[in-house]
């Protein structure tokens, strides 16, 4: 097959300009000896609503900055169709989260190294945390600020006190060696700014002249001579542009897209890719398996006594709080999705916390993350370490398509068992005085849903997604692992991935910050092979 016509040619193509891709366009390209693109679908990161904290409220349902995927109707979740709002933007999800930020442990880098993930384990990892992490201003030099809230909502600070009555340790933070317990998040901030992976690594990778970015332009293929990955096919604004890369390919498309450009590419389960009519390059069961994600239950309590996001967010009381935000950069609008959590046992049998109980000063409508017109406050409960898997499936061969997305929610008992376990646990925590003060009222799931069959009918109706999408590329030691521990796509040359797809089988927290640990050590491993 003669070599196709290439209108550009850089070291490294970087496809995603999401957390991961913004990372390793920053590290690719510091020593300045190696010429990167980076490549992104959605727009820049100009929307102001992007930089002020809470405004994810208002972007998750723009279709500008957000891909709005939703699921296959899942038969273990009420027959629903389930919402995925993934970041179509310069910094993608990491613009448009609730700016958590939670490390993995080392009880979920156990699990990998049984997997074969050789050189993940915890202290292995730990280094690029660190050099992530600028928390709350004590490492400059450090890209990303990491910071405790400007302040604390009165209902969250009622909520650390509940966990303490209850009994739980309430600790200083969540990303110490201890987890077990309840504290406040850390939120990826700076002053009143919301500071994602765009805001920081990427906005100093533009200053240098070694680095490009490609904005409104769809990957359409990876582009292969014989097994060896050399570039991409990309459709832009101006037309369509071949791109070759003289070292590594590098995917970082995120949970739901990076399998989907593997297979349109000829990677993925031969039958599909016969399917599609897409010539097989790589006949790669696993691409697309392994879907995992935490199913986030609500249980809310109608509040009275002190203002919530709900109704101080509308009106007048919304014109204070831009007041507040604007002229001290205080107030509700520096609140993300949740402000604290506890991470507990749902028995005593088990060996480690297997829930995240988090908190928000807030109440929604059902099945959305749209705030309900009267004020209350959530507790939303997962599993954290589920064992219900899915699958990321191309529908057909064209790439603007979005893929069938079939979740598996509650398919294993272990996630039904805990999550009836955390709702009741929820329930408990609002029967502390710290709470009870506030509250007046269960709206959801009422005081009459008791059983634990009622409990179970309750989260499958009503549950969604928590928006930690992993596994779609897992690595692992094994031949059937999408990826080896190098992050090399197994079967073909010169082609890696690094984002949440390659998580083996995720983390016990959101998956933020364990996103940005795999594409800080996929940069290391490929200038380690550059040397």
């Amino acid at each position: 097959m003669p070599e196709p016509r290439w209108d550009r040619e850089v070291d490294y193509l970087v496809l995603g300009g999401g957390s991961a891709g913004c990372v390793l366009t920053d590290r690719l390209s510091q020593d300045g000896r190696h010429q990167v693109l980076l490549v992104e679908a959605g727009p820049p990161d100009r929307n102001p609503f992007i930089h002020i904290p809470a405004g994810f409220l208002r972007l998750i349902d723009d279709p500008v900055v957000s891909w709005r995927y939703r699921s296959q109707p899942c038969a273990t979740a009420g027959g629903r169709a389930i919402a995925y709002p993934q970041g179509r933007m310069l910094g993608g999800t990491g613009s448009l989260n609730g700016m958590l930020y939670v490390r993995s442990t080392r009880i979920e880098h156990g699990e990998w190294a049984a997997q074969g993930c050789e050189g993940w384990s915890f202290d292995e990892v730990l280094p690029f945390y660190r050099r992530i992490e600028n928390v709350d201003g004590q490492a400059p030099d450090h890209p990303l600020p990491v910071s405790a809230f400007v302040e604390q909502h009165p209902l969250s600070e009622a909520f650390l006190h509940a966990c303490g009555q209850a009994g739980l340790a309430v600790r200083d933070g969540l990303n110490g060696s201890e987890r077990e317990g309840a504290a406040a998040f850390h939120q990826t901030r700076a002053g009143r700014f919301r500071r994602g992976p765009a805001q920081t690594y990427l906005r100093r990778a533009r200053r240098r002249a070694n680095v490009s970015v490609l904005t409104g332009t769809l990957v359409l293929r990876v582009l292969f001579e014989g097994p060896r990955a050399v570039g991409a096919e990309l459709q832009s604004p101006s037309g369509r542009l071949r791109v070759r890369a003289r070292r590594e390919v590098v995917v970082a498309c995120g949970a739901v897209r990076s399998p989907h450009l593997l297979q349109l590419s000829g990677i993925g389960p031969g039958a599909l890719l016969a399917q599609l009519g897409v010539p097989v390059v790589a006949d790669r069961p696993g691409v697309g398996a392994n879907l995992r994600d935490h199913y986030s239950v609500r249980l809310t309590q109608r509040v009275d006594g002190i203002g919530t996001l709900n109704e101080r967010t509308r009106g007048l009381a919304l014109a204070g709080e831009l007041l507040r935000y604007a002229v001290g950069g205080r107030g509700l609008l520096t609140l993300g999705a949740s402000t604290a959590a506890a991470f507990v046992r749902s028995d005593a049998g088990q060996p480690a916390p297997d829930l995240q109980l988090s908190f928000a000063p807030a109440s929604f409508q059902p099945g959305t993350y749209r705030l309900e017109d009267r004020p209350g406050m959530t507790i939303n409960v997962f599993h954290s370490y589920p064992r219900s898997t899915g699958t990321v499936l191309a529908r057909s061969a064209d790439p603007a398509e979005a893929p069938a997305i079939s979740p598996g929610y509650l398919q294993a008992p272990e996630d039904r068992q805990a999550l009836v376990a955390g709702l009741r646990i929820a329930r408990r925590l609002f029967t502390m005085p710290a709470l009870q003060r506030w509250a007046r009222q269960e709206t959801l799931p009422g005081p009459q849903v008791e059983s634990d069959e009622d409990l179970l009918a309750y989260a499958a109706a009503s549950g969604v997604s928590g928006y930690h999408l992993v596994g779609t590329c897992r690595m692992g030691g094994d031949d059937d692992s999408v990826v080896d521990p190098q992050l090399r796509v197994r079967g073909v040359q010169g082609l890696r991935i690094a984002d949440a797809s390659v998580l083996p089988s995720g983390t016990s927290g959101n998956s933020h910050a364990p996103t940005l640990m795999a594409a800080e050590k996929a940069s290391a491993l490929l200038l380690a092979d550059a040397r």
